[in-house]
């Protein structure tokens, strides 16, 4: 920051601040018994600054001191307006992290909740019950990876929470620590942020989404002559997908909603993505994660 020089108490100093402001270069006034000291915070704007007061001393009713002052102005209002509601998300957000856990976050809480009891109903003698009554159609007895294709005939009948309940469906500890962790934080920051409707939504609606997209690309990818499918598939991952894509692109496009996810975890999560398409880990639900993603990247866009 550098002193630049002075401007006489006759003169208006708001004025000069905000065209300054709207030139790009921010300025400090301070009160002296003569007027005011003007100075300039980026040292790289001294020379230009300096041009610009002694042309605001030399003609202060000049018209375009008073226009791009006006803009300056606006541009205050807006950043006002924009520091308000990070305040206000700030504040909430506080008051919420005191409550209890369940209170704060009982959707993000109940659906990993949900996932670990299936988790363990899964390794039990209730294994096949427990996939059979969440899978996205009705398991017939036989290889686990090979059954009879039935469609959409049970949803069509009625069944319509299996286009939901797959996502609680995981196939060893790694594959629930890992999805239930990043439920916890990306639903998490979402029910605090949108609230508790919005984040319900957005799981019911992705898992729906992406659970149909992965049935109807493993249908056809893997069909077999005697008629029966490859199309084993359940987990969080697609959800989770669809939560990171919207908290991403919140973050880039409605900062002021206090959204936001860091580059590294960004890095990792589409990292994970291209590693998981590769096959390198293994069978994976590969169009679940990318229709999760598409989905909750757009809603972030439309700021839902």
């Amino acid at each position: 920051m550098r002193q630049i020089g002075e401007l006489p108490k006759n003169f208006d100093p708001d004025v000069l601040e905000d065209h300054l402001l709207g030139l790009g270069m921010k300025s400090r006034f301070d009160r002296r018994p003569d007027g005011w000291a003007v100075w300039i915070i980026d040292e790289d704007h001294v020379a230009r600054a300096r041009e610009e007061l002694e042309a605001y001393l030399a003609a202060p009713g000049d018209a375009r001191f008073r226009e791009t002052a006006r803009a300056a102005r606006e541009t205050r209002k807006k950043e006002a307006k924009l520091d308000r509601e990070f305040r206000k998300n700030d504040r909430d957000a506080g008051e919420l992290w005191t409550a209890p856990t369940f209170r704060r976050r009982p959707i993000t809480t109940i659906t990993v909740a949900i996932a670990i009891i299936v988790f363990l109903l899964q390794n039990t003698a209730y294994r096949v019950r427990t996939v059979t009554a969440l899978s996205f159609f009705d398991w017939f007895k036989g290889p686990p990876d090979l059954r009879p294709h039935q469609g959409l005939t049970d949803i069509l009948a009625g069944q319509v929470w299996r286009l939901v309940t797959p996502m609680f469906l995981h196939f060893s500890p790694l594959h629930i620590l890992f999805n239930c962790w990043w439920t916890m934080t990306l639903g998490t920051a979402i029910e605090l942020r949108r609230g508790r409707w919005k984040l319900l939504a957005l799981i019911v609606g992705s898992a729906v989404l992406s659970n149909l997209a992965e049935y109807l690309y493993m249908e056809r990818l893997h069909a077999n002559p005697d008629g029966t499918r490859f199309y084993t598939f359940g987990g969080l991952s697609g959800v989770n997908y669809a939560l990171f894509g919207y908290v991403w692109m919140m973050g880039e496009n409605h900062p002021e909603e206090g959204l936001r996810i860091d580059s590294t975890n960004t890095v990792i999560l589409l990292g994970w993505l291209v590693l998981c398409m590769t096959g390198a880990v293994g069978p994976v639900a590969n169009m679940a994660h990318l229709s999760g993603l598409a989905v909750g990247m757009a809603l972030g866009l439309l700021k839902f």
